[in-house]
This record gives C-alpha cells, sequence and structure tokens, in this order.
C-alpha cells in the first residue's frame, strides 16, 4: 500500500521549490541544509520519481515535481484555510471585517476606538484590501462591499445613501481663484484644471466618478487629462495636498471636509450610484461580534446620509 510522505518533507519540498535552493529552504526553516537534502530524497524514494534536477548549488522541478507542488500548494492552502475557519467559529468575542483601503481609512477606522469603548469584551480587526469579498483570500467573517451590484449573500440592504462631491484643498481653490459654491458655467471651465481620478467601480457605460458626476450636472466635461491613482484614499490625500481637484464620497471626504483639509465647490447633490453593503463569509457562522459590529455599523453610519453641505 502506497504511504504518503510526511507534512514535514512535503512543507520542506514546497520551500525548496519555492526558493529553487536547498541552503535557502534550510535558512527559511531553521534547519540543516542535509536535513533537507535527506528529507527531498526519502520524498522522491516514496513517491517513485525525482522530483527535482540538481545544477550546481540551484535545483530545478522536474515536470513530475512541477505537478506535485501544485497538488502540494493546494493541499497546504486548503489546510491552512480549513484551520483559520474553524479557529474563527471558536472565536465569538472576535470578528476580522474586510474592507477597502478608502472607507477603512478615512471612516471606519477612526470610529473604531469609538466600538472599542462602547464594547469592550469585543476585540474587532480591519483588513485593508482591494477585494473585500474575496474570503478565500483574507480570512473574514464579513466584507464590505463597495459598487452598483447587489450581493445577494449580503446580511444587510445598502448602508447608507451618500453623494459625489467635486473637492480641492482651500490652498488650491484661492490659486486657481475658485469661490464655492460653483454655478454651472464655473464648473465647465474645471477641465482646464488638474482633475484627480481613481479606480472606483461606476456602473456602465460611465468610465469613472467624474463622467458619472459630469453627466448628472449636465455639463460636458473632457476626461482624457485626469490623473488617476489605483485607490480612493491615495486620491484624496493628493487634493488635500493640493494637488488638484477630486471627486470624493460623502463618506470619505466628510470628515476632511469638517476638518478644513478638503472644501467641496458645489452644493449639487449628485446620488452615489455606488454602495455598500457588508457581506458575511457563507463559511463562517455569525458570531455575536459581528451581531454586534452589524448592528452598531448600521447606527454609525447614518451620520453619512444626514452630512448637509454647509458653503
Amino acid at each position: 500500500m502506497f504511504i504518503l510522505p510526511s507534512f514535514q518533507s512535503l512543507k520542506i519540498f514546497e520551500s525548496a521549490a519555492r526558493l529553487a535552493s536547498f541552503t535557502k529552504a534550510a535558512d527559511e526553516l531553521g534547519i540543516s541544509q542535509g536535513a533537507v537534502s535527506q528529507h527531498i530524497k526519502n520524498l522522491e524514494i516514496r513517491a517513485g520519481f525525482d522530483v527535482f534536477e540538481r545544477t550546481g548549488r540551484r535545483v530545478i522541478l522536474t515536470s513530475s515535481g512541477q505537478v506535485l507542488l501544485d497538488a502540494v500548494k493546494h493541499g497546504l492552502g486548503h489546510i491552512q484555510h480549513t484551520i483559520e475557519v474553524e479557529k474563527r467559529k471558536k472565536q465569538a468575542n472576535e470578528i476580522v471585517i474586510s474592507s477597502q483601503p478608502g472607507f477603512a481609512i478615512r471612516w471606519l477606522l477612526p470610529r473604531i476606538m469609538a466600538f472599542n469603548q462602547a464594547h469592550p469584551k469585543l476585540k474587532i480587526s480591519v483588513n485593508t484590501v482591494t477585494s473585500p469579498l474575496d474570503f478565500s483570500l483574507y480570512h473574514a467573517q464579513a466584507g464590505l462591499y463597495y459598487g452598483s451590484k447587489e450581493i445577494k449573500a449580503g446580511e444587510t440592504e445598502k448602508l447608507f445613501d451618500e453623494h459625489l462631491i467635486p473637492v480641492c484643498s482651500a490652498k488650491f481653490a484661492e490659486q486657481h481663484k475658485l469661490q464655492p459654491p460653483l454655478n454651472k458655467k464655473q464648473l465647465e471651465k474645471l477641465v482646464n484644471l488638474p482633475l484627480l481620478g481613481d479606480l472606483s467601480p461606476v456602473p456602465p457605460p460611465f468610465d469613472d466618478t467624474w463622467s458619472y458626476w459630469a453627466k448628472a450636472v449636465g455639463i460636458d466635461l473632457s476626461l482624457d487629462h485626469i490623473d488617476r491613482q489605483s485607490q480612493s484614499n491615495i486620491t484624496l490625500q493628493l487634493a488635500e495636498l493640493g494637488h488638484g481637484i477630486a471627486i470624493g464620497r460623502t463618506s470619505l471626504v466628510m470628515d476632511a471636509i469638517q476638518a478644513g483639509s478638503l472644501i467641496a465647490l458645489t452644493q449639487a447633490e449628485v446620488k452615489n450610484p455606488c454602495y455598500y453593503q457588508l457581506v458575511s463569509n457563507p463559511a463562517m457562522p455569525k458570531n455575536k461580534a459581528l451581531n454586534t459590529f452589524s448592528a452598531w455599523l448600521e447606527v454609525q453610519s447614518k451620520e453619512i446620509s444626514e452630512f448637509k453641505l454647509l458653503i
């Protein structure tokens, strides 16, 4: 009967294959190079085929070794994920939430201290990631989805209504003689100024939030010269530093407007076609911490819908 190689041998094989070196694998795992060589030798004997070609100090996977490596990586990843999921099930007072960086940095994290003070027995951590609903990659009880399509697996409907607002620093506005609130004719002249954009989702056929906003306010705005960043928080940080005008979402700019680091250029309210939704991880049961956080988030986020521009 065929006996599988030991877990340790498979782990050593994965490290040696990834690093293409027995020496580097030994350093990474904290064992001797001789131990690595012996485990690989035993693995090859048990498997019945060579997994490496030895070329001096480097080792190269054989075709059979590559197939085995793919299987080992899948198996180890599945084991790690299973352990993480089962561990989370036991931690009723702990929660991990995944969120895109913009919302996490500019709204959620500044308010986490208030949550911790209100619920001292609960522990919450926030993953700032670009794909909050990729639960196979990021271990979390729930993710904050942002987009225009309803996620049916979500435990809540959209969390709040918000608006799209052109913003810049007070210094930038002064330098370019912008005196809010701008009328339609003045807004049309924004095309001559530095415009900042990002890759936030918008419904088709629009290219970005700038094109959606321009259509909503009825102006023709060329978007050829927009300086686009990968994330909304980067774009808004550049706006705060005086690099140009950005289209901000209420949740991402309300604190900066209240603090004076950003100013709104118009009172025209363009409703954001996208929204936030808290989506629970289907592989994990909702625990006490998630239920408490969900209720807290629903209450706290009302301030976004209620935020009023005073220009």
